[in-house]
């Protein structure tokens, strides 16, 4: 008596091969979905962070020059808007906004110093990335400076 033996895949290990590739493929779908967005908030986090430097570059300048107006050293607790993804017309547009605390002046120490200034300036913006929605970020710089007489 032979015994036939029959070469290739049943039916049953064609389908679980194919369930496991799927599986698979899904994983690694959801992986470059996730990895895609993580970009994208480092993109955003970094765009925030060059446009608070270039902020406070400005009004380091401004202060080292000793050309400030009363307003501008009263601070700006409102926010100057900027767009860190986008412009006004743009609906996919992150908006981004940056403060500042009031500039106070700290007299020379008495051995003839310089007269130093506080300052104080942070940026902040809507994180839609998230997996939780309305998640507001926020970067910060604060530093003292000194005003150059000319």
């Amino acid at each position: 008596m032979k015994l036939k033996t029959s070469t290739g895949f049943t039916f049953i290990e064609v389908l679980i091969a194919v369930i496991i590739v799927s599986v698979a493929a899904f994983g690694l779908m959801l992986g470059a979905v996730h990895a895609r967005g993580e970009l994208q908030a480092l993109e955003i986090r970094e765009r925030a962070t060059e446009e608070l430097l270039s902020f406070v570059e400005g009004m380091k300048g401004r202060i080292a020059d000793g050309r400030l107006s009363g307003i501008e050293r009263g601070g700006n607790l409102d926010g100057e808007k900027v767009f860190l993804l986008g412009d006004d017309e743009n609906p996919d547009r992150i908006e981004a906004k940056i403060f500042y605390d009031p500039i106070h002046k700290e007299p020379a120490d008495s051995t003839g110093g310089m007269d130093r200034y506080r300052f104080k300036a942070w940026i902040t913006w809507q994180d839609f990335t998230s997996a939780r929605h309305n998640v507001t970020k926020t970067r910060e710089v604060e530093m003292v400076m000194l005003e150059f007489p000319l």
